[in-house]
């Protein structure tokens, strides 16, 4: 009989195979959703980044913050985990384009909702022979979320609870909505919502808070809540991550659906 396997060697096997599966599952949902998307080869037939704008009034939509999230987005992409995707970056679009036009060219995506005729028919007249698909993007959401638990070691022998730990977390979740244009028949390829999630945690020792009894009254609550702020400050959130952590996220799953299968790599 074989020897088994070790158990790290049998957890690695088994993170290979989730992710496998779950790559075939994103390739098939592209196929369905992005015919064009899903057949073209992304080395012959690149992707242009139009640039991302903000719906959100708290991130506010200026000339900086665009660039930094439409560079984000090219970056993202033309990573090794997704095939270094020869993508048309968000500053080569706005040399092709000029600043100021592709600062109009947003606007009116923004304004619009998205890229009517004249304006795919132009592109398809600049980016012929440079891209096949072009990208834009919206930040539709970016909303901040706050939760807690609570942990405790009991004593086998005693059954005395000998340590208390309350986790704080602080998590953020930003969803963008992402349109991709075939330039070759000018028409919408692709609408897709991609969101990203990241989030900051911090523990707290409470072994010494003293525990409210459900049958104290006012008084006798706020006596304990006032010694266990004596003992033990309360415990803080910890700070709300960067959006550009969340942007990343969301990024990385959009390139999860367009990194090059398997059959497409044995082709090359």
């Amino acid at each position: 009989m074989g020897r088994a396997l070790p158990t790290q060697i049998r957890i690695l096997a088994l993170i290979a195979t989730l992710v496998l599966v779950h790559g075939c599952k994103e390739r098939e949902q592209l196929e369905k959703e992005a015919p064009a998307l899903a057949r073209a080869d992304l080395r012959v037939d690149r992707i242009a980044i139009a640039g991302v704008v903000s719906d959100v009034a708290a991130l506010g939509d200026s000339a900086e913050s665009r660039e930094s999230w439409s560079v984000l987005i090219g970056n993202h992409l033309g990573r090794d985990r997704f095939g270094k995707l020869p993508i048309v970056s968000f500053s080569d679009v706005r040399e092709i384009l000029g600043r100021d036009d592709q600062s109009v060219m947003l606007d009116r995506f923004k304004d619009d909702g998205g890229c009517d005729e004249a304006a795919l028919a132009e592109l398809h007249t600049v980016f012929e022979g440079k891209a096949r698909f072009i990208v834009f993007g919206n930040i539709q959401e970016d909303r901040i979320e706050w939760s807690e638990s609570e942990s405790e070691v009991v004593d086998k022998k005693t059954h005395k609870t000998t340590s208390k730990t309350k986790t704080m977390t602080t998590s953020r979740i930003t969803s963008v909505r992402l349109r991709f244009y075939d330039l070759t028949d000018q028409q919408l390829a692709w609408d897709h919502l991609t969101v990203g999630q990241s989030s900051a945690s911090k523990e707290h020792d409470m072994t010494d808070v003293i525990e409210h009894d459900p049958k104290e009254g006012f008084l006798g609550g706020l006596v304990t809540s006032i010694v266990n702020s004596a003992i033990k400050p309360d415990p803080m959130y910890p700070p709300t991550p960067q959006l550009d952590r969340t942007l990343a996220n969301a990024f990385d799953n959009l390139g999860d659906y367009l990194k090059p299968s398997k059959k497409k790599e044995g082709r090359r």
